[in-house]
């Protein structure tokens, strides 16, 4: 994938999840939600063996400092079933996790991140009609 620019951020890129890259993920996302809320490691490894297509990380410097994952649906609305499963040929996205580390946060990285994995599943995806993501109401302002 193309390095993208962040305002402030030297060297950022967005590419495709890589094994090395799982630890960091996992943690990240234990961090970046409320209680209760966290895709288990279980859970992002489905996601990550299902759908690495569809699972890219940020990076600046060498450093995975974010990440945004998907599955494919034939639900047009996220469901508690399509949370848990992928369904290749799906068309409809359901955007799961949209996490970066704290240190990093409140820089625009997010909307960035989400803007760019919107543009390379339209690019790449061209089958997926409707994409979906679920957030808390104070989170909205971010995109």
């Amino acid at each position: 994938m193309e390095p993208i620019h962040v305002q402030g951020l030297y060297k950022a890129n967005i590419r495709q999840i890589i094994e090395e890259d799982f630890d960091i993920v996992c943690q990240t996302e234990q961090k970046s939600f409320p209680e209760g809320e966290p895709a288990s490691a279980k859970q992002l490894r489905d996601r990550f063996n299902a759908a690495k297509e569809l699972f890219l990380v940020f990076v600046i410097d060498g450093e995975v400092i974010g990440h945004i994952c998907g599955t494919r649906s034939n639900d047009d609305l996220l469901t508690f079933q399509s949370m848990y499963e992928h369904i290749p040929g799906g068309k409809y996205l359901c955007i799961h996790s949209v996490c970066i580390h704290e240190k990093f946060q409140r820089k625009g990285i997010a909307s960035v991140m989400v803007n760019h994995y919107t543009a390379y599943i339209k690019q790449n995806f061209p089958d997926i009609v409707l994409i979906n993501l679920v957030a808390h109401d104070y989170l909205i302002s971010f995109l």
